[in-house]
């Protein structure tokens, strides 16, 4: 008797039906189903249980099902679960880092890579976080000329928002 017999299912099953058949199979012969029938009957279900475990071992990894279908002659799925992975070309010489690439995502832009840049891309967040700093200083302290720096700070991080991503467009649309 087969490990595929056993399970009730057919040699070019799918892992998945595979699966199913021992799920099923387990919930009607597992012992502690049995529990309250009798001794012989307990341990017969004990019986089916260990021989479903290990049909389910072996069918239920794919390398171990592969080995057991060519040590007993059988076909073995027919779909591509058990195939390997087959390279077309085995010469990987290709060793290209993708970001010397002519695409823009991956391109090195020095003027993207430089400390002023980067400074600049932070500039409106420090500035609204210093509105807000403001804000609440010239609130708890009740001076107008602090509430006025902190709306200059705040109308200066809403141009910022507004105009650095507009020159990072324009220098990516010069990149296509």
């Amino acid at each position: 008797m087969t490990l595929y017999e056993v399970l009730g299912v057919d040699v070019a099953a799918s892992s998945a039906e595979i699966r199913r058949a021992y799920v099923r199979l387990a919930r009607q012969h597992h012992p502690d189903y049995f529990v309250d029938a009798a001794e012989d009957e307990r341990l017969a279900a004990e019986r089916r249980m260990r021989i479903l475990n290990e049909a389910w071992e072996i069918l239920g990894d794919r390398g171990k099902r592969h080995d057991y279908d060519r040590a007993q002659g059988l076909a073995g799925p027919p779909d591509a679960e058990g195939l390997r992975f087959q390279p077309f070309d085995d010469d990987d010489d290709d060793e290209v880092d993708p970001r010397d690439l002519p695409d823009a995502p991956y391109r090195r832009d020095p003027v993207m890579e430089s400390p002023l840049t980067r400074a600049l891309t932070l500039a409106p967040v420090a500035s609204f976080a210093l509105s807000v700093g403001l804000l609440a200083v010239g609130m708890v302290v009740g001076s107008v000329a602090v509430l006025g720096l902190a709306l200059a700070a705040f109308l200066l991080a809403c141009l910022g928002f507004v105009v650095i991503p507009l020159l990072a467009l324009s220098r990516a649309s010069r990149d296509d």
